[in-house]
C-alpha cells in the first residue's frame, strides 16, 4: 500500500491509498462495504476502524488491517483531481539522525560518529508537497537534505537489530531542510532544524511490501533542475535495523513515530563556493520507490 493524505474541492484531508491513477478513500471504502453487507451503523464503525489521522490509523494495527482486507466496494477519485498532503502530520515523535553517511561527514569535515547523533523536529516543521519552504527571518544559508523517512508501525522497546524491520510500517521522503546560520550558533543543532516548514514530507508512505529492502535505494536532490545529491542507502553508517534497535533501547517507539535517517553528500553549505536556497528556488527530492517531493522556497 502507498498511504496518502488527500483532499478534493478544498475539503479536509482524508486517508487514501494510491491505486494507479486513482486514490481509494479508505474510510469511505470500508463504510461502503459495510453498507453493502447491511450494517446500519456503517459510517460510525468505519470511522472507528479507519480514522483520518495517520498515527491513529497505524495504532489500529490488525483491526485496521482486517477492515481494509475485507473491502469489496472501493470508493475512489482520480489522482489528478486530488491534492496530496504530507502523509503524516501528527507523529508522537519526529526523530532525526545526523551525520549518517560517511561521505556527508567527510564533506562537513567531521569524523563519522561512533553512535547516531539524535535531534528532534516538531510537527510544526512538517510541510505538504508543493507548499513553500519558508526561509526563516535572518537566515541566509538555508540548505537541503534528502533523507529516507522511516514510519514505525507497532510499539518497539529493546528490539534486536535482527527483528527491527518487523516494527517498521513503511517509508517516505523527508527534506531535512536546515537553517545553517542558526544551526551553527551553538554546539547543538536544534535551532537550525526546528523552524516551521523545514520538514517537507511525502508524497506517500510506502509500506514494507512496496520497499522490501530499504538499504538499496537511490536518493537524489535537484535544485532548480540541477542535480545536487546522488547517494544510496547502502552507504548508511547506521542502517535502518540499527537505528530502530538503538532508538528502542533509549525510548519506546510508537506507531506513527517518524525517523529521518540522515542525508548523503551534496548539501549546499559544504560547496565551494556555498550554494544556498532563497526565494524563487525549487527543491525536488527523489528516492527509489517513494516518488518525488518538490517544494518552492519563499521568505517567511
Amino acid at each position: 500500500m502507498k498511504l496518502v493524505r488527500f483532499s478534493t474541492n478544498g475539503q479536509s484531508p482524508r486517508l487514501g491509498a494510491l491505486q494507479g491513477e486513482r486514490i481509494a478513500d479508505l474510510q469511505a471504502s470500508v463504510a461502503a462495504t459495510l453498507v453493502k453487507r447491511g450494517v446500519t451503523r456503517a459510517q460510525e464503525i468505519a470511522a472507528a476502524l479507519v480514522p483520518q489521522s495517520t498515527r491513529e490509523f497505524l495504532e489500529g494495527g490488525i483491526a485496521t488491517e482486517g477492515a481494509l482486507k475485507s473491502v469489496t466496494e472501493w470508493v475512489t477519485v482520480p489522482r489528478g483531481s486530488a491534492r496530496l498532503h504530507a502523509p503524516i502530520v501528527d507523529p508522537a515523535k519526529f526523530i532525526c539522525i545526523g551525520l549518517n553517511y560517511k561521505d556527508h561527514a567527510e564533506e562537513a569535515g567531521m569524523q563519522p560518529p561512533k553512535e547516531p547523533p539524535i535531534f528532534p523536529k516538531w510537527n510544526t516543521a512538517i510541510l505538504d508537497p508543493g507548499e513553500p519552504i519558508l526561509r526563516p527571518r535572518g537566515e541566509k544559508t538555508l540548505d537541503w537534505e534528502v533523507e529516507l523517512g522511516v514510519v514505525i508501525g507497532k510499539t518497539a522497546r529493546y528490539v534486536s537489530k535482527e527483528g527491527a524491520l518487523d516494527y517498521v510500517w513503511g517509508y517516505t521522503i523527508i527534506n531535512d531542510a536546515s537553517a545553517r546560520t542558526f544551526q551553527m550558533i551553538t554546539s547543538q543543532w536544534g535551532a537550525g532544524k526546528i523552524c516551521d516548514t523545514l520538514a517537507p514530507v511525502g508524497p506517500y508512505i510506502a509500506d514494507r511490501s512496496e520497499v522490501p529492502d530499504p538499504h538499496v535505494l537511490d536518493l537524489k536532490t535537484w535544485v532548480n533542475g540541477t542535480l545536487m545529491q546522488n547517494g544510496n542507502t547502502k552507504n548508511l553508517i547506521f542502517d535502518v535495523r540499527y537505528l530502530v534497535s538503538y532508538l528502542s533501547s533509549l525510548i519506546t517507539l510508537q506507531p506513527g513515530d517518524l525517523i529521518a535517517t540522515g542525508t548523503p553528500a551534496g548539501v549546499g553549505f559544504t560547496r565551494k563556493p556555498p550554494v544556498v536556497l532563497g526565494p524563487g528556488d525549487t527543491v525536488k527530492l527523489e528516492i527509489t520507490g517513494l516518488g518525488t517531493l518538490e517544494n518552492p522556497v519563499k521568505e517567511a
